[in-house]
């Protein structure tokens, strides 16, 4: 194991960011949750396991961690899908094709968000887990109020259109030698079909 140089003073800060980093790439290199444990975690940090418990009580707590950071970064891929653009159909379309390239593109901390073990039933969903699904909410409701969607329940519809991407993108991982239309296609599908829009 390498062993790390030790934090200046107020430094700490860096040392728990390293712990999350190492973390993360365990469960990307491996994809399960399973290969987080403290001594894995401190080999790639190149500290000592007993070291981190200045900054997680327990493995549980990394994991934890681990999950929130990668929903922020799923919210700011979608974010910047939806970007800037006048058309609210065209930053509909922009955020939900931003979650299906996050979700191909970092399959194993995709899987973490939504099928992890010790997930607690009836367990609240954070604010940072709700936030990429505010912005689908509020993208089809900009649609609604450009009269661009018929829609008359923009949260019924955009958990609609959630439980399609997820499912689109869970199966066509799981499926591959499926016959599966074009992305685009399948986009067009969810956006314009469960968003109640007519395509111009």
């Amino acid at each position: 194991m390498a062993t790390r140089a030790r934090n200046r003073r107020g430094e700490g800060a860096r040392l728990r960011d390293e712990i999350l980093t190492a973390a993360t790439r365990l469960l990307e290199e491996t994809g399960s949750e399973e290969a987080v444990t403290l001594r894995a975690v401190a080999r790639g940090v190149g500290i000592s396991a007993p070291s981190i418990y200045a900054h997680f009580p327990d493995r549980s707590a990394i994991v934890e961690a681990v999950v929130d950071q990668a929903f922020t970064d799923f919210t700011a891929a979608i974010a910047a899908g939806v970007g800037t653009a006048s058309d609210p159909v065209e930053r509909l379309r922009g955020g939900c094709a931003a979650y299906l390239d996050f979700a191909d593109r970092h399959r194993n901390r995709y899987r973490l968000l939504f099928e992890r073990r010790d997930l607690i039933p009836g367990r609240q969903m954070t604010q940072v887990q709700r936030d990429s699904f505010a912005i689908l909410v509020d993208a089809l409701q900009a649609c609604i109020d450009a009269d661009r969607s018929t829609s008359r329940d923009a949260f019924g519809d955009a958990s609609a259109m959630w439980t399609a991407l997820h499912g689109y993108a869970v199966l066509h991982v799981g499926l591959p030698g499926f016959p599966w239309p074009p992305e685009p296609d399948m986009l067009d599908r969810i956006v314009y079909g469960l968003g109640h829009i007519s395509p111009r």
